[in-house]
């Protein structure tokens, strides 16, 4: 095994190992940050440009994830095929600059496209970095490692509600004098300068990560048909993740999309105070079920328990349905938080899990790819499906913003409980499967 790869079972290889995906655990916080500031700043947006709940979903939802799903797909097959580490950089200094650029657009329109643009940078991320950090780690580790990782989701989350209710509540009593543009404040000032932050990141990748040698045992790389077939003859346990991981997520971004609408219009709670709030329980109680769901699943798997992943996610499904169902419908401004919390944790275990069981049904050289099209169905589900539904429900059905919200989540909790039930064992035949054929 070379001594970055497979051969991170040594001591110095492994330590480079966790250096990087702390890097790219702090790119994910950044593309986060910057995918769901926006959340924070829909008051005022919706306010300017006089917005119904329904086009607000299609900004924190669905304009961003169109190109950010079709998209990963090709940018997963250069993550295959091509430098993974500037793929990366690539797209880190794309989104970066299409964030600040949603800071100085005249309107809706140039608002979409601009999430559009973080879409289509956000796009080369996780299929390049999940694919680098499978080749930098051994089975046995790869839980923890992903879900280190994929913490950035919960602690960027956290960041954009804690950091970014300070920039939003700052900024909109500030403005800044742009030489050759004018003066820039408020929710404009915010976008600009958290979109900034990723330039610096950019320059770190660039002069301390090195592409990681490829576990694939020096084979070509099989063509996109062969992918396919792969999916085909394990169907069940790819549609069993694809659309179960799908419908949990949907519920899982409800509170990071729709939290700070929830809290402001329903508990009359400023930014800075509903940013602090959020920033606990997306960041703190967000982070602490990442983690725990990679140690058990790493736990589970040392004991044999292939499809760790999946029977933890059934786990938790029922008590996120009675924590989250509960905080949206709730009067009691603490008991929302706190039941918040307790379903942000829950619905975080699914965080590492997700990547880890995609990497443990491909084989080494589809790696990238097949994470692409399994965040393109999930967050077509997550982030283009669900924002939706709740607005439209939220507008033309129940005209209210709680009971759309507690209905979508369990709905969605509901499917994917069932899913993960029926499909649980031909997630473990496929994972033996592909592991024996290594």
């Amino acid at each position: 095994m070379s001594s970055e790869g497979g051969g991170a079972s040594r001591g110095p290889a492994l330590g480079y190992g966790y250096y990087i995906v702390v890097l790219l655990m702090l790119a994910y916080m950044l593309s986060f940050l910057d995918r769901v500031l926006i959340s924070l700043l829909v008051e005022p947006i919706r306010t300017e440009f006089g917005l119904g709940d329904t086009e607000i979903g299609l900004l924190v939802g669905f304009g961003f994830v169109l190109f950010y799903t079709v998209l990963g797909v090709p940018f997963g097959a250069a993550a295959d095929r091509t430098n993974r580490r500037n793929l990366i950089v690539f797209g880190l200094v794309g989104w970066s600059l299409a964030t600040a650029g949603s800071g100085l657009v005249a309107g809706f329109g140039g608002l979409l496209l601009m999430r559009a643009l973080v879409g289509v940078g956000e796009a080369t991320l996780s299929p390049a970095a999940l694919s680098t950090i499978a080749d930098r780690f051994p089975p046995e580790r790869l839980g923890f490692a992903i879900s280190i990782y994929s913490s950035g989701v919960v602690l960027g989350g956290g960041l954009a509600m804690g950091f970014g209710g300070m920039i939003a509540e700052w900024a909109a009593r500030t403005s800044i004098d742009i030489p050759g543009w004018g003066m820039i404040e408020g929710w404009r000032l915010a976008m600009l300068l958290v979109g900034l932050l990723g330039l610096p990141l950019a320059l770190l990748l660039l002069a301390t990560m090195r592409e990681a040698p490829r576990n694939d045992g020096g084979r070509p790389v099989p063509g996109f048909g062969e992918l396919l077939a792969t999916m085909r003859r394990h169907r069940a346990a790819f549609a069993t993740v694809f659309i179960g991981y799908g419908c949990a997520v949907i519920s899982a971004y409800i509170p990071l999309l729709w939290g700070p609408a929830l809290l402001a219009r329903e508990h009359a709670m400023g930014p800075a105070e509903i940013g602090l709030a959020l920033g606990v329980v997306v960041g703190v109680c967000g982070f602490a079920g990442v983690l725990t769901g990679g140690i058990l699943s790493d736990r589970l798997a040392r004991r044999g328990t292939v499809h760790a992943p999946v029977l933890l996610v059934l786990a938790t499904l029922p008590p996120q349905f009675l924590a989250l169902g509960t905080a949206y419908l709730s009067a009691n401004t603490r008991w929302v938080l706190i039941l918040l919390g307790l379903g942000t944790f829950l619905s975080s275990i699914l965080g590492g899990l997700q990547a880890t069981t995609v990497q443990l049904l491909t084989p080494a050289a589809m790696r990238g790819r097949a994470m692409a099209i399994y965040l393109l169905v999930v967050t077509l589900l997550g982030m283009g499906l669900g924002p939706l539904v709740i607005g439209m429900l939220s507008d033309h059905v129940f005209g209210t913003l709680p009971a759309s919200l507690a209905t979508t989540s369990a709905v969605s909790l509901a499917l994917a409980a069932v899913i993960l039930w029926t499909g649980r064992s031909a997630v473990e035949r496929s994972i033996r499967a592909t592991s024996d054929a290594a």
